[in-house]
C-alpha cells in the first residue's frame, strides 16, 4: 500500500492514470462490445425523438389497415381469401401503384366452400363430392386471379422451423465490388405464401424487420437463405421495385469503381433498383428514419371494401397492406415511440427511398471518432498537468461540449450518425481521473503545509500557503524582514522557586498568550530556545508594514507581560511565597536574510539566515545592557518613523566592526502627539550630543533633566541610570580616541 500511495502522491500520477484511462477507452473502443454498441443506439434514438423526420402527406405511399372497425364489420382474422381479394380489386380500378401484403397467406384458406365440401366425403359419395366441389371456385384462387391482375406484393417471413423451399423470386440481381452475400444476414429457413398466390403476384418480399433488436433501427434490404443461391429482398424495397416495373436489383459493395475502401471488404454500400438508390450500411441495412405514428398515412380496410375512398386520394399510390389492431399483435417498437404497427415501419422506409431521406452513419465514422478521441484525449493528457484547474475546467469543457454538439449538428443539418456518447464520455473521465489524482496530490501537500507552518504561523497566513503553495519557495529565498528576539530576564532565579511541572505550566502561561500576540499580528513563530522567542514578519509570505506590525507586537507584550505580573503576584501572594517580576528584552531589526527551509535531509525547519537577524539577536541583548524593554535597529526606526521611539546610542555590538545607531520602542504613532514625548527626545538629543562629543561631565549634568522628561513621558525605565554610571567610568578614564561609538562588551 506504500508504493501506492506514494505513486498517487507523485507529481507525475494524474498524468499516467489520465493516460490508462485514454488507452483503455481507444482498446474498448476498437473491441466495440455490445454494451457500446446499445449506449451509441440510445444515443441515435434520442436524436430522432427530440427531431424525428417530417412526415411528408404529398409522398406516395398509404396503409390499407385492417383496424378494429374492419374486424368488427368483416370478422376476425384471417378473413376469407375472397374479401381480400375484392380488396385487391379495388385497389386495382382505382389506379395504386402496387399493393403489398405484410402478411404471410401460408396455408389453404379454411373457409374456402370447396375445401368445406372435401369434408363431406365421411357422409356421401366421392362422386358427388368431386362434382360439388367443381362447382364452387376455391378461395385461394379467386384471390391469385385478383393478384393476376394487378400488381401484388405477397410476404414472406423468416423461421428456423419453417420450410426448405426459399421463397419465389421475381428479380435479377448484379452487383459491383465485393460479392454481397458475404455481408447480409443468413436465415436458416422460410415461411412464405402459398405457391398459387406466389404465382399469381408480381413481387415477393419479407415481412421481417426486427432481425437484431426489439427496437426496430436498421432493417435489411436484402437477405440470404441457408442453403440456397440468390437473394431475397424486404417487403418495402420489394414494392418499389414493382411499382416501377423494374426487373433486377444492382447491389454495390466494397472495391467497386469508385469508391474507396483501401482493400479491407467493407461491406455493402448501396442497393438500386429502378431510378431509386437506397444508400446501406455495410450488412445491407437501412437505419429507419423515423416520423413516429401518423394517423394520415392509415386508410381503413373497411373503407376501401366500401368502396368510400376517393379514386384521387389512392391513385399512384403505394400500399402496404396491414394491421394495426393490437388483437393481432403486430406492434412494433422503434427509436420515436413504442407499440407503432409493424406495417408502418415498411411504410416509413419506402416514404425514405422515395423522398431520398436517410440516415447515414458513414464508413469513416469509426474511425474519425477513434481519431478524435485519440487526439483530443491525447491533449488532454499533455495540458492537465500545465494547466491551472480552472483553465483545465474550461478546455476540458470545450471539448466535451465539441463531443457532443458536434454529433447533434450532424444529425440535424446532414443527417449523419456520430457517436455523442462515448468519446465526451471517454474526455470526461480522463479530465475526472487527472483532476482528481492532483486534487488528492494537492490537499496532501495543503496538509504538509498546515503541519509545517501551522505551529509558528497566523492561521490565515497557513490557509493562504495551503491555497497556495506557489507562494512559499521552500528552496530559500532573498526577503526583506523584521525580526525579533525576545527573552526573559532573570529566568534562573525565578525557575528556581518551581519545581518541573510548575515551571512547565508557568512557561506555557507566559508564552502562548505571547505566541498568540505574535501570530495575531501576522508574524513567524521561527523557534522557541527555552524562555526566549524569535519570530519574523514578512515571510513566507508578504505582510503589509511589516516592521510596523512587528513593533505592535513588542508593545503588546510588554503590555500583556505586564497584567501577567499582576496575576502570578496575586498567586505568589495566595501560595506565601516570594513574587519575582517577570521582565522580557526584545530585539527588533529590519534587513534582508535569506529564508526557507534549513536543515538536513533527516530534518529541517523554516528559519531565517543573514547579518540583520544576528543584529536583532544582539540588540535584544543590549536590553538588559540599557535597562530598557524594546530596543530596535536603524533600518527598522526608519520604517516605523511615526512611532514613538528615542535614540539612545551609537554602539558596535559583538560580531559587528560597524556601529549601529539603536533605539528604544517608547509606543506607537499615537504616543508621539504629546508634549512630554517632544520634550525629552529635545533632552535626549541634547545629552547625545554632549556625550558623543566627549563634553562627559556636561552630558552627566543633563542627565536630572533628562530623567524628568523621562518621568513625565511615562518612560520609567533604567537607562539614565545606566548612563550615570557609564559617564562617571569615562570622567575618571577619558579615551583618548573617543568617536562617540560604544563598544559592547556583552552578546
Amino acid at each position: 500500500m506504500s508504493w501506492l500511495l506514494r505513486f498517487i502522491n507523485s507529481v507525475r500520477a494524474p498524468i499516467v492514470v489520465a493516460l490508462l484511462v485514454l488507452v483503455g477507452a481507444l482498446v474498448l473502443r476498437i473491441a466495440d462490445p455490445a454494451a457500446v454498441t446499445r449506449i451509441r443506439d440510445f444515443a441515435f434514438d434520442s436524436y430522432q425523438r427530440l427531431e424525428p423526420r417530417t412526415y411528408n402527406p404529398e409522398t406516395p405511399v398509404r396503409i390499407v389497415d385492417i383496424d378494429e372497425a374492419a374486424l368488427q364489420e368483416y370478422g376476425q382474422w384471417p378473413w376469407p381469401r375472397t374479401i381480400i381479394a375484392q380488396m385487391v380489386d379495388r385497389l386495382t380500378e382505382k389506379g395504386v401503384a402496387v399493393v403489398a401484403f405484410d402478411a404471410v397467406f401460408a396455408e389453404p384458406d379454411r373457409s374456402s366452400i370447396s375445401r368445406m365440401v372435401r369434408d363431406l366425403v365421411a357422409f356421401t359419395d366421392p362422386e358427388t363430392v368431386r362434382k360439388l366441389a367443381a362447382a364452387v371456385q376455391d378461395n385461394d384462387k379467386v384471390l391469385a386471379d385478383a393478384m393476376a391482375q394487378s400488381r401484388v406484393v405477397t410476404g414472406f417471413g423468416f423461421d428456423v422451423k419453417g420450410s426448405g423451399k426459399p421463397p419465389r423470386t421475381f428479380h435479377g440481381v448484379a452487383f459491383a465490388g465485393d460479392q454481397p452475400s458475404q455481408f447480409l444476414p443468413q436465415q436458416g429457413g422460410t415461411v412464405k405464401s402459398l405457391d398459387i398466390l406466389e404465382a399469381a403476384a408480381k413481387g415477393n418480399g419479407s415481412v421481417n424487420t426486427d432481425v437484431d433488436s426489439i427496437v426496430i433501427r436498421r432493417v435489411p434490404m436484402l437477405f440470404r437463405v441457408a442453403g440456397f443461391e440468390g437473394l431475397f429482398p424486404s417487403l418495402s424495397i420489394e414494392a418499389l421495385r414493382v411499382a416501377q416495373e423494374a426487373s433486377s436489383y444492382l447491389v454495390k459493395s466494397s472495391g467497386a469503381s469508385g469508391e474507396m475502401s483501401f482493400g479491407e471488404k467493407t461491406g455493402i454500400i448501396a442497393i438500386k433498383t429502378g431510378a431509386i438508390e437506397v444508400p446501406t450500411d455495410g450488412r445491407g441495412r437501412v437505419v429507419l428514419y423515423d416520423s413516429g405514428h401518423q394517423p394520415q398515412r392509415f386508410i381503413s380496410a373497411r373503407a376501401v371494401l366500401k368502396d368510400e375512398v376517393p379514386a384521387e386520394k389512392l391513385e399512384g399510390q403505394v400500399i402496404f397492406v396491414g394491421t394495426s389492431a393490437i388483437g393481432l399483435k403486430d406492434l412494433r417498437n422503434t427509436p420515436v415511440q413504442d407499440g407503432v404497427p409493424g406495417v408502418e415501419v415498411h411504410a416509413q422506409l419506402a416514404e425514405q427511398m422515395l423522398e431520398q431521406r436517410f440516415l447515414a452513419r458513414p464508413d469513416y465514422a469509426d474511425g474519425a471518432e477513434f481519431m478524435y478521441l485519440a487526439a483530443m484525449g491525447l491533449l488532454m493528457v499533455v495540458l492537465l498537468p500545465r494547466l491551472s484547474a480552472g483553465r483545465m475546467a474550461l478546455i476540458a469543457t470545450i471539448l466535451i461540449g465539441a463531443g457532443l454538439i458536434v454529433p447533434w449538428l450532424a444529425y440535424s443539418r446532414y443527417q449523419l450518425l456520430f457517436d455523442p456518447i462515448y468519446p465526451p464520455v471517454t474526455l470526461a473521465a480522463i479530465y475526472v481521473s487527472g483532476t482528481a489524482l492532483a486534487f488528492m496530490r494537492t490537499e496532501r501537500e495543503r496538509a504538509e503545509i498546515r503541519g509545517a507552518f501551522g505551529l509558528y504561523l497566523s492561521p490565515d497566513l497557513v490557509e493562504q500557503l495551503a491555497r497556495n503553495p506557489s507562494l512559499l519557495q521552500l528552496g530559500g529565498e532573498q526577503r526583506e524582514i523584521t525580526v525579533m528576539f525576545t527573552d526573559v530576564r532573570g529566568f534562573t532565579t525565578i525557575s528556581e522557586q518551581f519545581d518541573p511541572q510548575g515551571l512547565t505550566r508557568f512557561m506555557n502561561r507566559f508564552l502562548t498568550p505571547m505566541t498568540d500576540l505574535i501570530l495575531g499580528l501576522k508574524g513567524t513563530i521561527d523557534k522557541y530556545m527555552g524562555d526566549a522567542i524569535m519570530a519574523f514578519w514578512n515571510a513566507p509570505l508578504p505582510v503589509e508594514r511589516h516592521a510596523a506590525r512587528a513593533c505592535d507586537a513588542a508593545l503588546a507584550m510588554q503590555s500583556r507581560l505586564a497584567v501577567l505580573n499582576e496575576e502570578w503576584k496575586a498567586e505568589a501572594e495566595a501560595e506565601g511565597r516570594r513574587h519575582i517580576p517577570v521582565n522580557i528584552g526584545v530585539g527588533l531589526n529590519t534587513g534582508p536574510a535569506s529564508v526557507g527551509n534549513f536543515g538536513s535531509t533527516q530534518r529541517f525547519t523554516y528559519s531565517c539566515l543573514g547579518d540583520d537577524v544576528n543584529l536583532a539577536s544582539r540588540l535584544e541583548g543590549q536590553c538588559k545592557t540599557y535597562g530598557v524593554g524594546i530596543i530596535i535597529g536603524r533600518k527598522t526606526r526608519e520604517a516605523v518613523e511615526d512611532y514613538a521611539t528615542l535614540e539612545i546610542d551609537l554602539i558596535t555590538v559583538k560580531g559587528k566592526t560597524e556601529p549601529e545607531r539603536v533605539y528604544v520602542l517608547l509606543g506607537d504613532a499615537s504616543a508621539t502627539k504629546t508634549p512630554a514625548y517632544a520634550a525629552l527626545v529635545e533632552r535626549q538629543d541634547e545629552f547625545l550630543r554632549l556625550y558623543r562629543s566627549g563634553a562627559f561631565a556636561e552630558a552627566l549634568a543633563t542627565i536630572e533633566a533628562c530623567q524628568a522628561a523621562a518621568d513625565a513621558a511615562g518612560w520609567r525605565q533604567s537607562y539614565y541610570q545606566m548612563m550615570r554610571g557609564r559617564l562617571d567610568e569615562l570622567i575618571d578614564d577619558s579615551p583618548v580616541d573617543w568617536k562617540g561609538v560604544y563598544v559592547a562588551k556583552d552578546k
